[in-house]
């Protein structure tokens, strides 16, 4: 029986991806098992256009991908990286990685991150140096509401509409590290998927908001956000407490959310809906740039 052959590391060359390339990659990510694909909205192929978006190539193939388009100004995360069969993962991403910290430093980015959701990429990650900085945990509602109400008579709660969206990304800006915020087109991919969106307004003016994702009898919440000054005053509260309610008026049976394990305020909150956490944690690696 042919044994597949392994390209040789001189018969590669690494380049940016194009729209030309679109198939191509289709088909590397269809074909190959071990590939690592961020946890956001976008699949790998949205990407491609944007920077970093590496491939190395032998011959006419494909042989290995890595994607780190930054989020914001400071921070960029691993949208993608796969090897094709037979190839050395550790290799390939060594040879790959000083290129994509090159354009990302030239575009002013401090920070690389990387979801560990693979042993094989963990290994990868480990193994080029970078460091275990946080660790995010999921965290499952059992169907139980809290006893205590806190609502804020002076906060309405409405259904979060497209032209919400920029006061949306400021309070994101404005609650989060740079290494946890999302971007402008990040969030409205994320409203454009089936689920449930909500803002809190106070006044005139919208001061936190929540985004879940729903797939027939299962939701997660995605995104949770105050803006700073507005906290400790229920709104956040108010957003998961309706939330749940809408979720258990559509009859859902299974509701999540992720978190990073040292979180404590969201750890709180989540807590007093009688969230318990799962088994299921996802190292985050860092590399400072």
């Amino acid at each position: 029986m042919l044994q597949e052959k392994k390209p040789s590391a001189q018969e590669t060359q690494i380049v940016e991806a194009t729209p030309a390339d679109y198939n191509a990659l289709a088909d590397f990510y269809n074909q190959n098992i071990n590939i690592h694909r961020h946890l956001d909205w976008f699949s790998a192929l949205d990407w491609i256009g944007s920077h970093p978006y590496l491939i190395e190539t032998c011959g006419d193939r494909i042989q290995a991908v890595l994607c780190a388009v930054p989020e914001n100004e400071e921070s960029a995360w691993v949208r993608a990286f796969g090897a094709m069969k037979l190839i050395d993962e550790s290799a390939c991403w060594n040879r790959l990685l000083p290129l994509a910290v090159e354009n990302l430093r030239h575009q002013g980015a401090k920070r690389l991150a990387a979801l560990a959701l693979h042993p094989w990429f963990n290994t990868v990650l480990k193994k080029a140096g970078l460091k275990n900085r946080h660790n995010i945990v999921v965290l499952e509602w059992q169907g139980e509401f809290p006893h205590e109400s806190q609502r804020n008579p002076e906060i309405i709660l409405r259904p979060m509409h497209l032209v919400d969206l920029p006061a949306v990304e400021a309070i994101d800006r404005a609650a989060f590290p740079s290494l946890w915020q999302n971007s402008l087109s990040g969030l409205s991919k994320a409203f454009q998927q089936p689920g449930i969106s909500t803002v809190a307004v106070k006044g005139k003016t919208i001061v936190g908001y929540q985004i879940s994702t729903a797939m027939t009898i299962y939701g997660h919440l995605a995104r949770l956000a105050v803006q700073p000054e507005e906290q400790h005053q229920g709104i956040a509260f108010a957003l998961v407490h309706d939330l749940l309610k809408q979720f258990e008026h559509r009859g859902f049976w299974r509701v999540t959310v992720n978190t990073q394990s040292d979180n404590r305020a969201s750890l709180r909150l989540y807590q007093k809906f009688g969230f318990i956490r799962t088994k299921e944690e996802i190292k985050v690696y860092e590399l400072q740039l």
